[in-house]
């Protein structure tokens, strides 16, 4: 079966997902929206889409419509999927659902009140190859247990300042993507976060009040794990990437293609270092784009097949809520500091 799939939403991750989806068979980039008269035209041309619609409730009210990929920003997430929900849409969702906690209740409340629907949320890193890779590791108790897991991702913005900003104040950097890292800490340990705090700066002018460019979220989990994230966006951090993993019985060590100073070519890198004899492995991971277009098939999957949600709209919640916790703690260090 070829499926029509409906865009709403041409920015960044728009393009990731049609980028990747665009040349599989069994998907037809069928619509685009995008409020951006200019941006939707220039992408339902790029990508040939049948139709371009400039309002969400067009394209969702087609009946022609089979999946409506919904990447937007947070706050629109709930409204979109309920009137997705009413007109029999399946629906891959953009990463965090909500931009708060009740909105995120109510999201996963809607998903649970149409079963014949499917929905996926992009946590992508549960369809990429070189994190599946680490999981297994980890759950093999290659490097043991309790674990410390450093995460960073760290953005300079300089010629796109705006865009960050506009983001940051629709939702906070520990939200947006440390709902990823919550998720993989959580995937790859099997525990449960059992207590969050997070520290914040706005080291940029002209954020509004109660907003910050620069966060750092740290939670212990139910076996004696740790882990952190820190994320920064600003024309004067440094762009850097961090994803290691530190046990009693060695260390894995994920690193980007992109970040790579040789080998490009050969994708990801997995760097596994075992205490017991001192010994370095390499893995070299394939790796192309954003593996959008395979985080699609397994919506198809779900749809065709029956399987279940990956990850689980209560694995998803949980991760939102830890974020929400951390997000807030950071706030209310900021208020109490200016007061």
């Amino acid at each position: 079966m070829i499926y029509n799939v409906g865009l709403i939403g041409c920015g960044y991750m728009g393009q990731a997902h049609l980028a990747d989806s665009y040349s599989r068979e069994n998907i037809n980039i069928y619509a685009v929206c995008d409020r951006d008269r200019e941006r939707a035209d220039a992408t339902a041309e790029r990508y040939h889409a049948d139709k371009v619609y400039y309002c969400a409730e067009d394209l969702i009210t087609d009946p022609k419509v089979d999946i409506v990929i919904i990447a937007t920003y947070p706050s629109t997430h709930l409204p979109l999927l309920r009137e997705c929900l009413a007109h029999k849409k399946h629906v891959l969702c953009e990463k965090p659902i909500a931009g708060n906690v009740a909105d995120g209740l109510a999201f996963v409340k809607e998903v649970r009140a149409y079963p014949d629907c499917k929905v996926l949320v992009g946590h992508i890193l549960r369809h990429n190859d070189t994190y599946v890779k680490v999981q297994k590791m980890i759950r093999e108790g290659m490097i043991g247990k309790p674990i410390v897991m450093r995460m960073i991702h760290n953005q300079n913005t300089l010629g796109n300042w705006k865009k960050y900003q506009a983001l940051i104040e629709e939702t906070s950097p520990i939200v947006d993507c440390g709902v990823h890292y919550v998720d993989v800490m959580r995937w790859f340990t099997g525990e449960e976060v059992v207590s969050v705090d997070g520290i914040g700066a706005a080291t940029v002018p002209g954020l509004s009040e109660g907003k910050y460019n620069y966060g750092n979220l740290q939670v212990t989990l139910s076996g004696g794990s740790v882990g952190f994230y820190e994320v920064g966006w600003s024309n004067s951090i440094e762009t850097e990437t961090a994803k290691e993993f530190v046990g009693p019985r060695g260390r894995i060590k994920i690193t980007y293609r992109e970040d790579r100073v040789s080998h490009r070519e050969d994708g990801n890198l997995v760097t596994i270092y075992r205490h017991d004899n001192n010994a370095v492995e390499y893995v070299n991971v394939p790796f192309d784009e954003k593996p959008t277009g395979i985080q699609l098939e397994y919506l198809i999957d779900m749809i065709e097949k029956n399987v279940p949600a990956n990850p689980s709209m209560d694995d998803v919640m949980r991760s939102f809520e830890v974020v929400c916790e951390a997000d807030e703690k950071i706030r209310s260090k900021m208020r109490r500091k200016r007061s």
